[in-house]
């Protein structure tokens, strides 16, 4: 494979950052990845998915995204930069003071100064920023009312005090209001793609046992209900889109011609009902259906809001047709699985008399 140009990422730890940093090594990419700490990149670097392109992988650690000169050593020499990270909300946030300081200025001071850097860097051209459908569309009534939403679309809701639920959603609108003022104001020589997801789903190859994928991130909103977990949500997003056509629009950007000096793309594989989810697991693993390794019996289907995006924008940047909703279920559905499988190898090995030890593993393998 020819070498390709260096990109500076952020946010690879994460599960949309990491998913692109596999994708852009898999394509060539030499890949700086900028992390607040070593600890935090060594842990991905060791996985078996990125382990492989050690000879194009690099780190820089920016411990702190709100100083104003966070990135410019980071970016040095970097043609294309891809920004992925961006703070999210925790338990330990209790007032409104709280959530602006640790959710909202770091995510708009984070994307300014990366942006700033950008601009002063002679080399960069491109530079592509993981934004959310929230980031021009949160106000509910529009969220829920089936009437489509598309690129041009800018209804948020600013108003009312901030919360654990509404800060990462108001974080997502100002930095997204914060990059159009930079590029009117600064008018740089780079250009900007915004890849805008909905609900994300997909395997997600950080997750290393089964306790991480039942209970950490969005696919947790899918396997607990099929574990028979109860979910409190009163009504759930009725769009999703697969992290592996996520990653693949970020990539595609890279070098993908635009029509404006920022351009937005809304990742939505279409319409869908997450009841569908039951049918899916019983028609696709009914093995594991029938020996009860999913108990969702008597589990309270949930309500989908109806969510009509038009796609057709990133579908071209795409290439294809996104992933369905089952191919969805199925990849998550398959990694858990998988997850189940070898840990209860592991402990089965736990138990061998020594001369079994190498049996066992080969079955791992």
């Amino acid at each position: 494979m020819p070498a390709r140009d260096l990109v500076l990422l952020t946010g690879a730890t994460g599960m949309v950052g990491f998913r692109i940093l596999v994708r852009l090594l898999e394509s060539g990419y030499y890949v700086r990845a900028a992390v607040r700490t070593q600890a935090g990149f060594d842990r991905i670097r060791a996985l078996p998915t990125v382990h492989k392109y050690a000879n194009q992988l690099s780190s820089i650690v920016v411990p702190e995204i709100t100083q104003p000169l966070a990135y410019f050593e980071a970016i040095r020499g970097a043609k294309f930069v891809v920004h992925v990270a961006s703070p999210i909300s925790c338990p330990n946030l209790t007032s409104e003071g709280d959530y602006h300081e640790h959710i909202i200025r770091p995510a708009m001071q984070g994307t300014t100064n990366l942006l700033e850097a950008a601009h002063c860097a002679k080399s960069v051209k491109r530079v592509v920023i993981t934004g959310s459908l929230m980031s021009i569309v949160s106000n509910k009534k529009r969220l829920t009312s089936g009437v489509l939403i598309d690129e041009n679309t800018l209804d948020v809701d600013l108003n009312g005090s901030i919360n654990q639920s509404n800060a990462y959603i108001r974080s997502k609108a100002l930095a997204f209001a914060s990059i159009r003022i930079f590029m009117a104001e600064k008018r740089p020589r780079f250009t900007v793609a915004n890849i805008l997801p909905v609900l994300i789903l997909g395997r997600d190859d950080e997750f290393t046992n089964m306790t991480t994928i039942r209970f950490k991130g969005a696919n947790s909103l899918l396997l607990g209900p099929l574990l028979g977990i109860h979910n409190d949500i009163a009504a759930m997003m009725g769009n999703s889109v697969h992290l592996d056509d996520v990653a693949e629009l970020h990539v595609r950007a890279l070098d993908a011609p635009l029509t404006t000096e920022s351009e937005t793309f809304i990742a939505a594989a279409g319409p869908m009902n997450w009841s569908d989810c039951f049918d899916i697991v019983k028609r696709r693993f009914p093995k594991e259906y029938a020996e009860g390794v999913f108990p969702f019996y008597d589990i309270v289907r949930p309500t989908t809001s109806v969510l009509n995006v038009d796609n057709s924008k990133a579908k071209r940047l795409l290439g294809r047709e996104f992933k369905t909703f089952e191919e969805q279920v199925v990849s998550v559905v398959e990694q858990y699985l998988e997850l189940r499988e070898r840990t209860t190898l592991s402990r089965n090995v736990e138990g061998l008399p020594s001369g079994a030890y190498g049996r066992a593993s080969e079955r791992m393998r």
